[in-house]
């Protein structure tokens, strides 16, 4: 079971920023160790899950409940309740990475963590290649713009964290850390996705929190100054500078977010219980904004670009206060965690948690590693205190 194990994370950490279809096979073959290590759980009653856990597969349920009343309303049924199997793998992940924790070798991890450093340098190096060669004004990098923005940002808050305490984790290898740093920080800028790089500058506070306190007052104060001068920019500075980071209120691409939040209250509002059905808010966007008379209404079939109203909008009042429930309970539980625990994935969480007030950030790739990082902060604290 550990060589399955072992060749699932491998296609995760190849595959997040490089391939969907890579990231399928990961997705194959954990499903292997999730649904026998889940088995015996229950049959010898060793299921033991935290709060969060139970959040999440409680969630996952109503998402599906959603479904099934929504059925009619569903382009593709099939695919939405496939979305679901993110929220499982979450909660099923916590048995499989407590497993592989205890016979992982340090070659095994370190394997790891250089297959996810190979995987950030060719995203970031295709980007730049689309950037200055092929000229395009955003690159998108080797999976899409927004996945590949929003997700290298996250991943690389825990990568500077593991960097600065290398030697507390003996699985960093920094002549794969660093080049993988610099050129994925290349690479997100080059993606112009502002989200992201705000997630990524209420993250890094955090970060250097737990390396050097006065350091991390220092970046804050840094990282603050320039989300307001961004802010400033986008209240009363939009069309001063023609650099996308820089636009204002009234740029095409606020006002179409904006048309998208109000569309996704306005679902929330029609079914406030369970919704439209997971992830199905954009079937009903097109006839929102034609009776609503709300702008750009040739911008149809899109998310909300909002994680917390798409899953309103999609699962209802009860199915958003399961997600923040479970967002909740994580951040408890992995506060209540060891010091390299909270250092590593805090950070990621507060990009996530922020970065998804302007995009669905669980799609494909990104809640992949998003419920792979939930698992391990889970699987790494019952390790650790096994110890």
């Amino acid at each position: 079971m550990i060589k399955i194990i072992n060749a699932s994370l491998f296609f995760l950490a190849a595959g997040v920023f490089t391939s969907v279809s890579v990231l399928s096979i990961y997705q194959v073959l954990f499903a292997v160790p999730l649904v026998y290590l889940s088995f015996i759980a229950i049959r010898e009653g060793k299921l033991q899950l935290p709060k969060s856990a139970w959040f999440l597969l409680a969630f996952a349920a109503v998402a599906g409940l959603s479904l099934l009343l929504n059925l009619d309303d569903i382009p593709k049924p099939s695919k939405n309740f496939g979305r679901i199997k993110y929220f499982i793998y979450g909660v099923g992940g916590i048995l499989v990475l407590r497993s592989w924790l205890s016979v992982a070798t340090l070659e095994a991890r370190r394997l790891l963590f250089r297959t996810l450093c190979v995987s950030l340098v060719l995203a970031g190096t295709f980007a730049a290649w689309q950037f200055f060669y092929l000229g395009l004004s955003r690159a998108s990098g080797l999976t899409e713009t927004m996945r590949y923005g929003y997700g290298s940002a996250m991943i690389l808050l825990c990568l500077i964290s593991c960097l600065l305490h290398r030697d507390k984790i003996p699985w960093v290898d920094i002549r794969f850390g660093v080049p993988a740093l610099i050129i994925g920080l290349l690479g997100m800028y080059l993606t112009y996705t502002r989200g992201a790089l705000l997630g990524l500058l209420c993250g890094l506070p955090v970060v250097f929190y737990f390396y050097r306190r006065t350091l991390a007052l220092k970046i804050g104060g840094a990282s603050l100054l320039i989300i307001l001068v961004l802010a400033g920019f986008n209240q009363f500075g939009g069309g001063l500078v023609k650099s996308r980071f820089l636009q204002g209120k009234e740029s095409s691409s606020d006002q179409i977010r904006k048309s998208l939040w109000t569309a996704a209250v306005i679902a929330t509002k029609e079914k406030p219980i369970l919704g439209w059905g997971f992830s199905n808010f954009h079937s009903q966007l097109e006839r929102i904004k034609l009776e609503h008379d709300l702008p750009h209404k040739d911008y149809v079939d899109a998310h909300a670009h909002n994680l917390y109203l798409d899953t309103a909008a999609g699962t209802g009042l009860v199915g958003i206060a399961l997600f923040l429930g479970w967002l909740l309970m994580w951040a408890i539980e992995v506060i209540r965690s060891s010091i390299m625990v909270k250092a590593v994935i805090l950070p990621l969480g507060v990009s996530f948690v922020i970065s998804s007030l302007f995009e669905t950030t669980l799609n494909a790739n990104n809640a992949s590693m998003v419920m792979f990082f939930y698992s391990l902060s889970i699987a790494l604290k019952n390790h650790i205190q096994d110890a």
